[in-house]
């Protein structure tokens, strides 16, 4: 049975509100509810509102655009590739985007913020191509193509880690790797920001017709499809939204496995739902786990992306066992 998306699309954003007021109210300087949301609402001069605007807020709208983003082209991969084991991390995408801005860096020092998005796309967009070939064959399953994308996940990571150890990286880097939110500023949010709108608006507007990639091929020509230009534009979509995700954040990874399978339980198969319900799944879950990260180890914090991950693993077995036949 089903639930209504628009009582669940309100709901998630209900959730989503609470979530974001927590984040506020947590730090090495706790806040109460009424503090938080007077600094939000009514900003005035004091230390609060200082924290709140210029730390806090950015921190929570990153972690919203971030989780729309992965969440979106977690919805995207799975359909373009037809596997319900595909998500940015587990083609390598995410990978691939970490491996470029490491080498960008280090090879050109002082690179930083919107300039590592471009390297991000070009790393994102070599994986995403070599996934989508493997993808093309049919003597390769689901199962074995994500085995194939997780090990080619792995790889990337072993060469990340090779170029940062050669080059003494700072500790920032390293950080940054775990996949995390904490340094975020309104120049993050400013640079995934366009890219946040652009991928989310027209794969939302497309999702009629990149839900029929799910189809054969003869079901969808015969039913006004071009494969290949729908497909090329997904394929686009999931490079811009993963990438710049991870030129902001890092790496975090199961975000854009876990919500589409946790939607589509929720409400069906109906693309352009399922699109739309990740939109504010997908934040929901990643200002939760940035919460988390705060709670679990407070006054310290972990990473989300370790958060995101320990959550994601478990969910990752079933999904697998449930596919393990095709």
């Amino acid at each position: 049975m089903h639930l209504r998306p628009t009582w669940l699309f309100a709901l998630i954003l209900a959730l989503l509100f609470a979530a974001a007021v927590g984040n506020l109210m947590v730090g090495a300087a706790g806040f109460s509810v009424e503090q938080s949301l007077r600094a939000l609402f009514l900003p005035d001069t004091s230390v609060e509102t200082a924290l709140i605007w210029e730390v806090r807020l950015p921190r929570v709208l990153l972690a919203v655009l971030v989780g729309a983003n992965l969440a979106v082209a977690g919805v995207l991969i799975q359909t373009l590739t037809r596997n319900p084991l595909a998500s940015p991390q587990t083609f390598g995408i995410n990978g691939g985007a970490a491996l470029a801005i490491v080498v960008a860096v280090i090879a050109v020092p002082g690179l930083s913020g919107g300039s590592t998005v471009v390297p991000a796309f070009v790393g994102a967009a070599v994986i995403g191509m070599i996934m989508w070939i493997l993808s093309l064959s049919n003597a390769i399953t689901p199962l074995k193509l994500a085995l194939a994308g997780i090990a080619l996940q792995l790889v990337l990571a072993a060469m990340v880690q090779a170029v940062l150890i050669a080059n003494n990286a700072s500790a920032d880097i390293v950080y940054w790797l775990a996949g995390s939110v904490t340094t975020a500023q309104w120049s993050k949010v400013w640079t995934i920001l366009p890219f946040s709108l652009v991928g989310i608006v027209v794969a939302i507007a497309g999702g009629h017709h990149f839900g029929l990639l799910a189809l054969d091929t003869s079901t969808g020509m015969s039913l006004g499809q071009n494969a290949r230009r729908t497909g090329g534009l997904a394929s686009a979509l999931i490079v811009i939204l993963a990438g710049s995700s991870v030129a902001v954040a890092g790496p975090i990874g199961f975000v854009g496995l876990m919500v589409p399978h946790i939607v589509r339980t929720l409400v069906g198969e109906e693309q352009r739902t399922v699109l739309i319900l990740s939109v504010a799944a997908g934040p929901l879950l990643l200002v939760a786990a940035d919460l988390g990260g705060k709670l679990v180890a407070y006054p310290a914090e972990l990473p989300v992306g370790i958060i995101t991950a320990i959550l994601g693993a478990p969910a990752f077995l079933p999904i697998t066992w449930r596919n393990r036949n095709q």
